[in-house]
């Protein structure tokens, strides 16, 4: 057995840290989409958190086995293809299409396996069989089965509620629910639906049964880490919980659930029933890939984050920053002392950032102090610009890891305007690159209100303003790649 440094993550059932990947090994299973729409940026947050989990696993060569399922069988399918008049399985290979297609513009790779729930179906016709056995699972005359919740005394312990103050997760369609609180595990399929043969008539699974098929089918040893989002701890995750454990008491079903917060507008979550989403390709079209992927990882995954304009604006500039300051250095030959204690550094903070619950916004900070440390000796010594090599690796290496290009930024231009040097991209009128330079003398000058109407000027221009101690950077508002 291989012996690794353990990684700490935050375990939603203990409330506690729990340890995983000690034997070099760590499996992850996280709940994917139910295809029947396009995912939205908050539906992307969960897959790029975890691809980023992976990346840095394997990056220290941990042996991971990452799977994400689709929901390729749920009501809200079928509902779409009666709305559209098609097939169920074209609503499922349009949409598992898109969801494909929208990473990808995001740069989330794919996991090891995505299992589809109607591959599994044999699977959890013989977890329910299990539960039925052990008395943690009944059978109607028309050929609905139920877990009974009150059977499983742990019920309620992911989520921290008492079943007696739970409210009815779903309505059942017949009186042969013996509980109001239990739930659906198999159900006899309408006219005109998908239907599978079963040893209760035919009919087609409940979705909490899904994954728990697909965990034990492609983790069998359990799952190290179950990600998925707080919407659905509560009743999905809690109900897969009671029927995996019924079934298998003896099997160690997951070691960790992790589960990641919400993407809000306005402090509501992001959900297409509220209708506050707002589409991925948009988002990249308009912000660019890495400030969404900067938006979404300078904030720990266990908490809320919010979506504005204003935010992906702010976490383009900061993402172009580190991209203008890695091409000054990435020329470097030589490395100085100052560099390569800086490299140790970053590195070292890094690894103990994400060894620690995968703390993204820590693992950033330590790249833009590294950054921010090494502008200033530049700043005070423009010729230790070329002696920054190792300090040039461990931030390519650490921006990898954490799926940034190097490449999305524009390439940059130097105006000298009224003894001003002015770095912009694209075209500036004259005009523009004067007032900026009018800016700087009037901010050297300390004459703070006519720097402030200028910035106002070019604000309402359509421009902003960065200041650095090598002078003024010009970007532009909202143009797609840069603010």
């Amino acid at each position: 057995m291989i012996e690794k440094i353990p990684i700490k993550v935050h375990d939603t059932l203990s409330g506690g840290m729990v340890e995983v990947g000690g034997n070099g090994k760590v499996g992850i299973y996280v709940c994917g989409p139910t295809v029947y729409n396009h995912i939205h940026i908050g539906n992307s947050r969960v897959h790029l958190f975890w691809d980023v989990a992976v990346r840095y696993l394997r990056s220290r060569d941990y042996e991971v086995k990452f799977v994400w399922n689709i929901t390729d069988i749920e009501d809200k399918i079928i509902a779409k293809a009666n709305e559209e008049g098609v097939s169920w399985s074209d609503i499922v290979e349009r949409y598992t299409d898109s969801f494909h297609e929208r990473l990808a513009l995001l740069g989330v790779g794919m996991p090891d396996v995505e299992p589809r729930a109607t591959e599994h179906i044999p699977e959890m016709i013989g977890i329910i069989e299990d539960l039925i056995e052990k008395n943690h699972a009944y059978s109607s005359d028309n050929g609905d089965v139920y877990f009974a919740v009150e059977s499983f005394p742990e019920y309620g312990s992911l989520s921290n509620q008492r079943p007696s103050e739970m409210r009815e997760t779903e309505k059942a369609e017949t009186s042969h629910k013996k509980s109001p609180l239990d739930f659906t595990l198999w159900k006899p399929s309408k006219p005109g639906e998908p239907s599978w043969e079963s040893p209760w008539g035919d009919g087609r699974p409940g979705w909490h049964i899904e994954c728990s098929a697909m965990v034990s089918k492609h983790l069998p040893d359990g799952a190290d880490i179950h990600g998925g989002g707080t919407d659905i701890r509560f009743p999905h995750h809690e109900n897969e919980l009671a029927q995996s454990k019924g079934a298998h008491p003896e099997h160690d079903f997951v070691r960790a659930w992790c589960h990641h917060g919400m993407v809000r507008m306005t402090d509501e979550k992001m959900a297409k029933s509220v209708g506050n989403v707002v589409d991925v390709k948009e988002s990249v079209g308009k912000f660019g890939a890495n400030a969404i992927r900067m938006w979404l990882l300078q904030s720990h995954y266990g908490g809320p984050v919010d979506f504005s304009e204003k935010i992906l604006e702010e976490k383009r500039r900061s993402y172009e920053r580190l991209v203008r300051f890695h091409a000054q250095i990435a020329p470097s030959k030589i490395s100085s002392e100052d560099s390569a204690k800086l490299a140790t550094e970053l590195l070292e903070k890094f690894d103990a950032a994400m060894r620690d619950d995968f703390n993204t916004p820590e693992a950033i900070a330590a790249v833009f102090e590294a950054v921010g440390e090494a502008g200033r000796k530049i700043s005070a010594n423009p010729e230790a610009a070329g002696e920054f090599a190792s300090l040039a690796d461990a931030v390519e290496e650490v921006l990898g890891i954490l799926g940034f290009g190097l490449s999305e930024a524009p390439e940059e231009k130097v105006a000298e305007v009224d003894g001003v040097s002015v770095r912009y991209t694209g075209e500036v009128d004259e005009e523009v690159l004067r007032r900026v330079a009018g800016r700087e003398k009037a901010r050297k000058g300390r004459d703070f209100a006519a720097a402030d109407g200028l910035r106002e000027e070019l604000r309402d221009g359509g421009w902003v303003v960065e200041d650095t101690p090598e002078g003024p950077i010009l970007v532009r508002r909202g143009d797609g790649s840069r603010e």
